[in-house]
């Protein structure tokens, strides 16, 4: 019966769990199959020969070779490089921890969260310190999280799952501290009675000592008085970790005064559109049947089934006429291949400035991650309130001053913090930037036009001029750049929320990522910011 709660509560975590990754899947996966697998070897070694050594062997060959082949393929993979790369100081505290716990558990012999030698004691035992470890650890990240405005994503559905699994493995010891105190409460009474005469009265015909009574008593009554300091201090510890971790997780004030003040966004409300969804494609040498699939499948969703379609490819040998024949295009345009798909938009939001849909969708003649790209679309766009809703990677916050991500991008020119002051004019200066990733969002033209012209001007150019500043040495700092492919292109795929008014950190925090899909208790706004 334990075993099934425990299923159902563990069910409950899952589906409130809104930032799944493939990348944390790839290494959480292997890492519990190296768990359970060392551990049932051990165990079975152990049995076998009666002995702990090849136990204690078989945990570490298994954990050392898991540990080895994780590594040898992170690195292969790049994420660990990139990730050493981009480490900044809010991952100090987190570093820190794993650090410290990784010590700890070799000087043990042991592990911090797991009580690796199982086979030595019982199951509920192994449960009950296991379930003790992770209370305590899991309150101090979050805490820690929280505090470093690394917002915890917990929804009240897991917070009550977890706290629901956390009894269920602890129900034997609580019953167990019961019984205790009513133990304790029996032999307190004892020495608040008179001090007997005779040993004999003091201790029971099973009990012979030749320690005298008063000494026993302040014996019983010094033990009885640590443990119950031990055990105030504890719960008392606890306890206060768990609040702080609650009070920082589900109160939105408290972090309100810490992060960037998001400014209403100033809109361009005297534009009347005649057009209620465009479809605006970069493309270059992408297969004219895929992109064909690709317009097909995106008219099919309910809001964009009356779209117009504009394809720009700078493909120089391009047969425009076919392709726009072959793909049902509205409108074709032929560009020099420059600036990668960020010169596109420019191009296509300056050229039309005055005839722009209602809403735009931006997007490359590949869509990354296509299966969860046209969920988000369908989920999440609104036609009569979106305003900016990106299409890619959620939930990436860098400093202004110091701005880069885990794939090795950093802005250190400072281009960031100079944008930023360009679109949010009224607000503090930046402290936090929402990035946005993939080249795929929509906008609504509201939004576009909110933004002075100038600013998509003077970008486009720096784009194009190869005497600009964006390809001089002084601001690529030994970066590689060319013209299709310029080291500015890579910084403005990551700038559209900042251009488009929404660095939102409510977006950062409750959108969910690509693979989740959705948010247990959320709405259409926790992913992208809405007009009205």
């Amino acid at each position: 019966m334990r075993t099934i709660l425990l299923g159902k509560f563990c069910g409950c975590i899952l589906y409130g769990e809104y930032r799944l990754t493939v990348k944390g899947l790839i290494f959480a996966i292997p890492a519990a199959l190296f768990f359970g697998a060392s551990n049932s070897l051990s165990r079975s070694l152990e049995a076998s020969s009666g002995t702990g050594s090849s136990s204690a062997k078989a945990k570490a060959m298994f954990y050392c070779s898991g540990l080895t082949i994780t590594a040898i393929w992170a690195i292969f993979e790049g994420s660990t490089l990139e990730a050493l790369r981009a480490l900044r100081p809010e991952y100090t505290f987190l570093l820190a921890t794993n650090v410290f716990s990784t010590a700890v558990a070799i000087v043990l012999g042991n592990s911090v969260l797991f009580p690796l030698d199982i086979s030595s004691q019982s199951v509920h035992l192994c449960f009950r310190n296991y379930a003790r470890a992770l209370l305590v650890l899991t309150g101090v990240i979050g805490c820690g999280s929280a505090v470093m405005l690394r917002r915890s994503y917990t929804t009240f559905l897991q917070l009550c799952a977890f706290l629901a699994a956390m009894l269920c493995i602890q129900v034997d010891a609580i019953l167990d501290l019961f019984r205790q105190f009513g133990r304790d409460a029996y032999r307190r009474s004892l020495l608040l009675s008179p001090l007997p005469d005779t040993d004999s009265e003091l201790c029971p015909d099973s009990c012979t000592s030749d320690v005298p009574a008063g000494t026993q008593y302040s014996g019983l009554r010094e033990g009885l008085s640590r443990v119950i300091r031990s055990l105030i201090v504890s719960v008392l510890t606890v306890a206060s970790l768990w609040i702080i971790f609650v009070l920082l997780n589900f109160s939105e004030s408290l972090h309100m005064h810490r992060g960037p003040v998001n400014a209403a966004p100033v809109l361009d409300l005297t534009y009347s559109p005649s057009i209620p969804t465009e479809i605006v494609i970069s493309m270059y040498k992408e297969p004219i049947d895929s992109v064909a699939s690709l317009i097909s499948s995106l008219r099919n969703l309910p809001n964009l089934s009356n779209s117009r379609v504009h394809i720009y490819t700078k493909d120089e040998t391009a047969d425009t006429n076919g392709i726009q024949h072959r793909t049902g295009a509205n409108d074709m345009t032929k560009l020099p291949n420059i600036g990668r798909e960020g010169e596109t938009y420019l191009y296509h939001i300056l050229s039309q400035w005055d005839s722009l849909a209602k809403h735009t969708l931006f997007i490359q003649g590949s869509v990354h991650n296509s299966h969860e790209f046209f969920a988000r679309v369908h989920a999440f766009f609104d036609p009569d309130r979106t305003g900016m809703l990106s299409l890619g990677f959620p939930g990436h916050l860098c400093n202004c001053d110091d701005c880069g991500d885990e794939w090795g991008w950093k802005d250190a020119a400072g281009l960031v913090p100079q944008l930023y002051s360009r679109v949010y004019t009224t607000s503090p200066p930046c402290s936090k930037a929402l990035l946005s990733y993939k080249g795929q969002f929509i906008a609504s033209a509201k939004r576009i036009r909110g933004l002075d012209k100038a600013v998509y001007r003077e970008l486009r150019e720096a784009l194009v001029d190869e005497h600009s500043w964006a390809h001089q040495e002084k601001y690529l700092d030994g970066r590689e750049d060319s013209m299709s492919a310029p080291d500015l292109g890579y910084t403005l795929e990551r700038l559209w929320n900042v251009l488009l008014q929404c660095s939102d950190l409510d977006v950062a925090w409750k959108c969910p990522s690509l693979l989740s899909g959705k948010r247990w208790g959320g709405g259409m706004e926790d992913c992208q910011c809405l007009d009205g």
